[in-house]
C-alpha cells in the first residue's frame, strides 16, 4: 500500500487521536531516514490538497467537512483576515493572524469554523464566527512585485502589497542592486513556520527612477503594457480594399464633421455633425470609429482586447486595449482623412426632443480636430480659440441644442453629478508639476457627453427591440442599507432629508447649492451608490434615469463597445444572433471586472504621484496650512480631504485632545466620554501635514491649532501615538 493510503487508512481508525508528524511515522513503522523524508513530503502534499488537516500543536487528522467553508480570504491592515464565502448564504468568518496558515491576500481557501460567539454592539446582538485556514485551493497570484534588499547573509524582497507581512527570501544568486523593484515568482509555501522563498523574474529598475512606481503597479496586477509580436504582426497584415468598402457605405465625406477631445488625446473615436433637418429641427450625427471592421472576432487582436477589457489611463501613460497602429492610424478619425465610421443620425426638434433616428456604416472625413479648451473659449465668447469659422458656426448651433437635450434629461430625473476630479501634470523628470481641477472646460465636455449619451441610448433601444442577446450598461438603485446610511450621513450634515428615490436626491442637489457642506454632502451621496456594470439583462440606469442604455461610443478603448458594434451591424443586416446569453454574461462579468481593476489602477497612480508631491513639499520645507473637509469618521481618527487636490489624510484622536475621543454609533461625529461633540461630518478644518508614508501611500494631518510656535524657533507637534507634545528644533533659517 502506498504511503498516502497508509496515512489515510490510519487516520480513519475509530480510536485514532490527532498525532504529530514523528508519532505518525513511528505508528506506521517508518524508521529509515529516506523513507521518513518521503513520508514527510507525502504528508505535506495531503495537507496541501485538503485530504488531511493540521490542527493546533502540529497534530494531523482528517478534516471535519461539516465545519468547512470555501471562500476568498481578505487580509486586514492590522492583521488577520475575513473569509468571504463563495456561497453567499454563508456568513463571513474572522480569521485570526495566527490561524492564517500559509494563506496570502485574496487566495481561494477552505477554512474550518471552530468558534462562534455573541456580543452586544450598539445595543444589538452581534454574532462573530471564527475559523482557521487549513487548505489553499488556489493562489490569487504567484508573481508579485517588491523591493529587493541586500544583507550580509541573504537577499530578500519586501512586497509592495503591505498586507503581505512577510519578507520573501530569494533562493538564487542575483546581480540586481539593492533597492531595485523586482518581479518575483513565489515557490510553493506549505509550512507557515518556514520562510517564503521566490525567484526573480524581472528587474524593474531602481525604486526612485522615473516611471518605476507605475510599472511596478502594472506588473503586480499582471497587466502587460506591450503587445506580443504575433499580435503586432497581425495588425501589420490587416489589408483593406478601401475603395470597395466605401461603395457599401453611406458617403458622408462632404458633411462637416469634427472631433473634440482633450489636449493630450492621440486617438479620436468619435466625431460630431449638425445641420438643419429638411422637416424642421436638426439632424445630429454621432460618428464612431468602425473598429469592428478592422478587428475580426476570431483574431488574436480580439482575444487580447477581450483579455484587457479596456484601456487604462494612468498619470504617466496609457495602457491601450488595442495596438497603437490600430488606435491612432487605421481606426482613429484623424482630420482631413477618409475614415470608416458607424454613424447614429438623430432627428432632434428645436426644443431638444428626439423624433427619430437611424444607424448605418458610413465613411467620413473629419474637417477639424478640436480640444475641449478651444471649444470652451468659443462657448464663453473668448478670443484665441483658433477654430475655423465654418466649424464655429456648427458649434454655436450645437451648444444651445444640446443644452436643451440635457435639460430634458435632468427634468426626467437624471442625476447631475459633478464628481470631483483632478489632473496631475508631470515634468520631464516625472515629478509632479501641478495638481489642478478638471472643471476648466465643463461646458464643452458636457456638450460632447450628452451627444454620446443620446447615441448610446438610441443603440440600446435597437438592441432591445431586436430581442437578440446583447450587452447593456446597467446601474442598479441603492439598496435599503445604502439609502439608510445616506440618510444618516445627510442628517449629520444638516440636511434633514431621508431620500428613497432619484427624484429626492435631485431635490437635495437643488437644496445644497451654495451650502458650506456641499462638497461633503455630494461625497456622502456618491459613496452610497452602487457601481455601474455590464449585463445581458437590461434593467436600466439609475444615475441617468434611462430605462435602456448601453456603451457604443468608445470601441477603441472599451471591449463592450466593440461587441455592441458587431451586434448592431448584425441587426442592421437582418442576420441571426451572433452570441448567446451565456457568452454575453461571460463578457459582461469579465469586462466589469477589468473596468474595476482599471479604475483602481488609475486611482493608485494618481495617489502615488500625489503622495510623492506632498513628500517633496515637506522635504523642501513647504508645509502651509490646508483647508480640508471631514469626509468620514473612523474608530481611531477623522478622515479629512483637501478639495483642491482630493488628497485624504487622517487626524488621529490622540493628536486632538488628551480626552478619550471616539465616533458616535453612526460614525457621523466625534464625541468624548460625556457625549460632548468635538467634530461633525462635513466640518471644514485647517490642517498641516505631520507625516507622509510613501510605502503605504498614507498621509497624517494634525490640526493647525494643535501646533504651537515658541521662541527660539521651536515647534511642538503632538506625538501621533500618545497625543503628548514632542519638541523638535528647527534651523532659524527655515521658515515654518
Amino acid at each position: 500500500m502506498s504511503i498516502d493510503n497508509q496515512i489515510i487508512e490510519f487516520f480513519k481508525q475509530p480510536n485514532y487521536l490527532p498525532m504529530k508528524q514523528h508519532e505518525i511515522a513511528n505508528a506506521l513503522g517508518i524508521i529509515d531516514k529516506n523513507e521518513r523524508n518521503a513520508f514527510r513530503k507525502v504528508l505535506y502534499e495531503l495537507e496541501k490538497k485538503g485530504t488531511i488537516e493540521r490542527l493546533r500543536k502540529n497534530r494531523f487528522s482528517l478534516p471535519n467537512l461539516s465545519n468547512q467553508v470555501l471562500g476568498i480570504i481578505k487580509f486586514l491592515p492590522k492583521g488577520g483576515g475575513i473569509l468571504i464565502p463563495v456561497d453567499e448564504n454563508n456568513e463571513e468568518i474572522y480569521i485570526n493572524e495566527r490561524n492564517l496558515g500559509v494563506a496570502l491576500p485574496n487566495d481561494k481557501v477552505i477554512a474550518e469554523i471552530f468558534h462562534r460567539s455573541s456580543h452586544f454592539k450598539n445595543n444589538s446582538l452581534k454574532t462573530r464566527t471564527e475559523g482557521k485556514i487549513f487548505n489553499i485551493i488556489e493562489r490569487h497570484k504567484i508573481s508579485i512585485v517588491g523591493t529587493l534588499k541586500h544583507t550580509k547573509y541573504n537577499k530578500y524582497v519586501i512586497p509592495d502589497d503591505y498586507l503581505i507581512n512577510h519578507k520573501i527570501f530569494i533562493n538564487e544568486e542575483t546581480e540586481i542592486n539593492h533597492d531595485h523593484k523586482v518581479l518575483i515568482k513565489l515557490d510553493d509555501w506549505i509550512d507557515p513556520y518556514q520562510n517564503i522563498t521566490a525567484s526573480i523574474q524581472k528587474d524593474l529598475g531602481k525604486k526612485s527612477d522615473f516611471g518605476v512606481d507605475v510599472s511596478s503597479m502594472l506588473y503586480n496586477e499582471g497587466i502587460e503594457e506591450k503587445f506580443s509580436k504575433n499580435i503586432l504582426e497581425e495588425v501589420k497584415n490587416i489589408s483593406v480594399n478601401f475603395t470597395e468598402e466605401i461603395r457599401k457605405r453611406k458617403d458622408l465625406r462632404n458633411l462637416i464633421t469634427f472631433t473634440i477631445d482633450p489636449d493630450t488625446a492621440r486617438d479620436f473615436d468619435d466625431a460630431i455633425s449638425i445641420e438643419r433637418h429638411s422637416d424642421s429641427g436638426w439632424k445630429l450625427g454621432v460618428h464612431i470609429a468602425d473598429v469592428s471592421f478592422y478587428v475580426n472576432s476570431q483574431s488574436k487582436i480580439d482575444k487580447e482586447a477581450l483579455k484587457r477589457g479596456n484601456s487604462i489611463y494612468l498619470v504617466d501613460r496609457v495602457i491601450m486595449m488595442l495596438p497603437t497602429q490600430l488606435t491612432t492610424k487605421l481606426c482613429s478619425l484623424t482630420p482631413n482623412e477618409d475614415h470608416l465610421s458607424h454613424s447614429v443620425e438623430m432627428h432632434i426638434s428645436d426644443d431638444g426632443e428626439l423624433l427619430s433616428f437611424d444607424t448605418f456604416p458610413a465613411v467620413i472625413n473629419s474637417k477639424c480636430r478640436l480640444t475641449y479648451n478651444q471649444v470652451q473659449k468659443l462657448i464663453e465668447n473668448k478670443e484665441g480659440h483658433k477654430i475655423p469659422e465654418d466649424i464655429s458656426v456648427k458649434i454655436r448651433q450645437l451648444y444651445p441644442l444640446v443644452k436643451k437635450i440635457r435639460e430634458k434629461r435632468v427634468n426626467q430625473g437624471s442625476l447631475e453629478l459633478n464628481t470631483p476630479d483632478v489632473e496631475i501634470k508631470l515634468n520631464d523628470t516625472g515629478d509632479v508639476e501641478s495638481i489642478s481641477s478638471r472643471s476648466s472646460a465643463k461646458d464643452a465636455y458636457q456638450m460632447i457627453e450628452d451627444c454620446m449619451l443620446l447615441a448610446n441610448k438610441v443603440v440600446a433601444s435597437i438592441l432591445l427591440k431586436s430581442k437578440h442577446p446583447s450587452i447593456f450598461r446597467i446601474h442598479e438603485d441603492p439598496d435599503e442599507e445604502q439609502w439608510s446610511k445616506m440618510s444618516i450621513e445627510l442628517d449629520a450634515l444638516g440636511i434633514p432629508f431621508f431620500p428613497n428615490s432619484r427624484d429626492e436626491i435631485n431635490e437635495i442637489f437643488k437644496l445644497i447649492k451654495g451650502n458650506k457642506n456641499e462638497y461633503a454632502i455630494l461625497l456622502s451621496i456618491l459613496r452610497n451608490f452602487k457601481r455601474a456594470e455590464y449585463s445581458s439583462n437590461c434593467i436600466g440606469h439609475f444615475g441617468l434615469a434611462f430605462d435602456k442604455y448601453t456603451h457604443f461610443t468608445s470601441p477603441i478603448r472599451r471591449y463592450p463597445d466593440l461587441i455592441v458594434h458587431r451586434l448592431l451591424k448584425n441587426i442592421e443586416n437582418n442576420n441571426k444572433p451572433i452570441l448567446n446569453i451565456k457568452e454575453i454574461d461571460e463578457i459582461s462579468k469579465h469586462c466589469s471586472s477589468t473596468e474595476r481593476k482599471a479604475d483602481e489602477l488609475e486611482r493608485k497612480s494618481v495617489e502615488s504621484k500625489r503622495i510623492d508631491y506632498y513628500a517633496n513639499q515637506l522635504k523642501e520645507g513647504k508645509n502651509p496650512p490646508l483647508k480640508g473637509v471631514i469626509t468620514s469618521i473612523k474608530k481611531n481618527g477623522i478622515v479629512v480631504e483637501i478639495p483642491e487636490t482630493l488628497q485624504r489624510g487622517m487626524i488621529l484622536y490622540a493628536t486632538i485632545s488628551s480626552e478619550w475621543l471616539k465616533p458616535n454609533k453612526n460614525n457621523t461625529c466625534v464625541i468624548n466620554e460625556n457625549n460632548k461633540i468635538f467634530f461633525k461630518l462635513g466640518k471644514t478644518v485647517e490642517v498641516i501635514i505631520s507625516k507622509v508614508d510613501i510605502e503605504r501611500k498614507l498621509i497624517d494631518f494634525i490640526l493647525c491649532k494643535n501646533v504651537t510656535h515658541k521662541k527660539n524657533n521651536i515647534k511642538k507637534i503632538p506625538n501621533l501615538k500618545t497625543g503628548k507634545l514632542k519638541i523638535k528644533k528647527q534651523s532659524r533659517r527655515k521658515k515654518w
